[in-house]
């Protein structure tokens, strides 16, 4: 008899669990999502650049100019003698290094000024004696 009674019980909470999956949530608002921007207002306009940022489109002239600026604050680079050559499509660091480091230290400072443009590294590492 138990048995009979658990298995109703059980038969009627599943049929209860099926019928509520296809259905909303009882506490869920009767609209889908809000709209982003709701009606009489206005879309934002763009965002502020990053101010931090180099701006993206620098000329030849000045992405050469940041480049050496950069090169010659950098404190690891003090005893490197590295020149920099830019155009249109690359960037070309010529000159002599002293250890890896330096190497990538310079490459890192390139990049961050030189846009689309392609790195290329002529830097000699100079041998200890």
């Amino acid at each position: 008899m138990k048995q009979t009674l658990y298995g109703l019980l059980l038969l009627l909470a599943t049929s209860l669990v099926a019928q509520q999956q296809g259905q909303p949530p009882m506490n869920s608002p009767p609209h889908g999502t809000p709209p982003t921007f709701p009606e009489g207002r206005q879309t934002p306009g763009q965002m502020p650049p990053d101010q931090n940022a180099p701006p993206p489109g620098l000329s030849n002239h000045e992405a050469s100019q940041q480049i050496q600026q950069g090169l010659k604050s950098e404190p690891g680079l003090s005893n490197s003698n590295i020149a920099v050559h830019v155009d249109k499509k690359s960037v070309t660091l010529n000159g002599t290094i002293q250890s890896e480091e330096q190497r990538e230290l310079a490459l890192r400072i390139a990049h961050s000024y030189s846009g689309e443009r392609k790195i290329v590294d002529k830097l000699k590492l100079r041998q200890r004696t």
